[in-house]
């Protein structure tokens, strides 16, 4: 089925399909003050208790159809994923009504796969029923980030080394879709970004210091890229304050993302927080940096 076309595709009614973090707080609140109407569909256990400032409902992760069946009663002009989730649904919590079960042929081998092919799935469903699914990015473009330095000191030259590794490990990661981050510190990969979440690594970083696994002294990158082979409408790599504090937390110097594929949730605030932390914060472009062009 073609999605269904509205009137103004640029305006009207938004639903948002709510993960964790702030990120979807800080859309709904932008795409609130420009009169687009958010419907949040919180996502049971993920969602941030702040939304429901907004008109809402919760989803369930194993009840498709509910999903379906609410975006069909709001009738969104555009419907946009936004945030993570921690868990998958489980087999076992798959409630079976009709619509379920005419999906899950197609959908529950995707539970074993990646989190791109099943994202990727998930919007398929989603267009299938006759719904538009747009990139966050494309109704608030100023989230992405742009290249260069974006605040905080200049990196120094051990940074430029492990942001060389970083990318290397960052891009391998999501060339077989398991991750989009790693913490590179000089040319070896402390970390890799797996099921837990950035946060979670980064707080693994923290403890291997604790540990005396790694140097005491303050050094090492954070790298966020979207992945090869990443549908850029749902779940682009996305940072905050959060992100800023947690790697200082981990004794790390630099958190590089993706320029002009990677999210920045509230600019100015996570501008100010590395600025305050003296983290450098970047937007790279992988290639350029696999070729030692690195930061002018």
């Amino acid at each position: 089925m073609k999605p269904r076309v509205h009137e103004g595709q640029s305006g009207g009614r938004v639903a948002i399909i709510a993960g964790n973090g702030q990120l979807p707080v800080f859309v709904a609140e932008k795409l609130s003050g420009e009169g687009r109407d958010p419907y949040i569909l919180a996502i049971e256990g993920e969602a941030d208790p702040a939304l429901r400032r907004y008109p809402n409902e919760t989803i369930f992760p194993g009840h498709p159809g509910r999903l379906i069946a609410a975006l069909k009663r709001v009738n969104p002009a555009v419907v946009t994923l936004i945030g993570g989730v921690r868990s998958r649904p489980s087999l076992w919590r798959i409630i079976p009504d009709w619509t379920t079960l005419r999906l899950a042929a197609r959908m529950l081998p995707k539970l074993r796969s990646g989190d791109d092919s099943l994202l990727r799935g998930v919007v398929h469903m989603i267009e299938e029923a006759g719904f538009t699914v747009r990139g966050v990015h494309e109704l608030v473009p100023d989230l992405l980030a742009e290249n260069g330095l974006l605040a905080g000191p200049k990196p120094s030259r051990a940074d430029e080394e492990a942001l060389v590794a970083g990318v290397e490990g960052a891009v391998a990661l999501g060339t077989i879709d398991a991750g989009q981050a790693c913490v590179a510190l000089g040319k070896r990969i402390v970390a890799l970004e797996g099921a837990e979440g950035t946060d979670l690594m980064l707080e693994r970083v923290g403890e291997l210091r604790r540990l005396k696994r790694l140097p005491s002294r303050r050094g090492g990158v954070l790298v966020k890229l979207a992945k090869p082979i990443q549908d850029k409408r749902v779940d682009l790599p996305a940072i905050g304050v959060s992100t800023i504090e947690n790697a200082s937390a981990a004794g790390l110097r630099c958190v590089a993302v993706h320029a002009g594929n990677a999210l920045v949730a509230d600019f100015s605030q996570t501008r100010e927080t590395a600025d305050r932390l003296q983290v450098s914060l970047l937007g790279i472009d992988p290639e350029a940096v696999l070729k030692r062009q690195l930061i002018a």
